[in-house]
């Protein structure tokens, strides 16, 4: 993935000035009555969930700015993808960010009242998955009695073992929405286009590009995509702020909500979960 060389460098340093200001308020309100391990716990927390929350909020403008920018195509070598960190010391402690594509996964949401399209698709899926076929019926028939689920969990015909197998390649969104063809892996690709050879060639041309256009497909053959498109509204974060041995885990799902000149990202869903470890006295 390309970067701009220095983007990392300036979210990072943002995050610890919010960190260090958040922590400074928190010790405010401390009771001086509190011993000096539950000060310096409140502390560490306050940065982490401050350094997490500036987190969220820098993918969360990425996002609203590439509804500006490039509102007709979604991928890895754009501005959402770059505010993307591997895992990085700071002087506060540890911090990583991860934000994936939903939408390069297939929307078991959709097979509720299903075409046959995505009966199809599903179908492939499972074969390539080897997967019972029979699955594919179970499911469509509940999803399409209980309405938009949000966990794979909520499927009751999916054992533990097929729901794991499945987890990487499907998702449940929140709204509708097609598969982005320039962030579905080989397998999900494979199973909307039905042609491996044409598939071959277009995640060549991906991996050389960095993205897909219309006329790739073209050129390969594809001239109808069928639940499948070139962009995204449906994104998770995921973001691990550690600080003097306190772990601050923030899970965000982002929805972009096209409008008139641009648009707006929403949370949908967050969890938020911190742990701390035993201070030395």
């Amino acid at each position: 993935m390309n970067r701009k060389p220095d983007s990392g460098v300036i979210l990072i340093n943002v995050l610890v000035v919010l960190a260090l200001g958040a922590a400074i308020i928190v010790l405010m309100f401390v009771s001086q009555e509190g011993s000096l391990t539950r000060s310096q716990r409140a502390f560490a927390q306050a940065q982490g969930q401050a350094i997490a929350s500036g987190a969220e909020l820098t993918a969360v403008l990425a996002l609203q700015r590439d509804m500006i920018t490039a509102p007709d195509t979604d991928h890895f070598t754009e501005e959402w993808a770059q505010v993307q960190q591997e895992r990085v010391n700071l002087a506060t402690g540890e911090f990583s960010l991860t934000i994936t594509d939903v939408q390069s996964r297939f929307d078991i949401n959709s097979l509720a009242g299903a075409s046959v399209v995505q009966q199809q698709i599903f179908a492939r899926l499972l074969a390539a998955l080897e997967l019972p076929a029979a699955l594919g019926p179970a499911i469509i028939q509940e999803v399409t009695r209980k309405g938009r689920v949000s966990t794979l969990d909520e499927i009751e015909s999916l054992d533990p073992t097929s729901r794991d197998i499945l987890d990487p390649v499907v998702a449940c969104l929140p709204i509708p929405g097609s598969i982005n063809v320039n962030t579905a892996d080989t397998v999900v690709l494979s199973a909307v286009l039905a042609n491996p050879a044409a598939v071959r060639q277009l995640i060549a041309r991906r991996t050389k590009a960095g993205f897909l256009t219309r006329d790739d497909l073209r050129d390969v053959g594809v001239i109808v995509l069928n639940g499948a498109g070139f962009t995204s509204d449906v994104f998770d974060v995921a973001i691990r702020a550690e600080v003097d041995g306190t772990k601050v885990d923030l899970h965000s799902r982002l929805v972009r909500i096209p409008e008139i000149g641009g648009g707006r990202v929403i949370v949908n869903t967050r969890q938020l979960t911190s742990l701390t470890r035993p201070l030395r006295q």
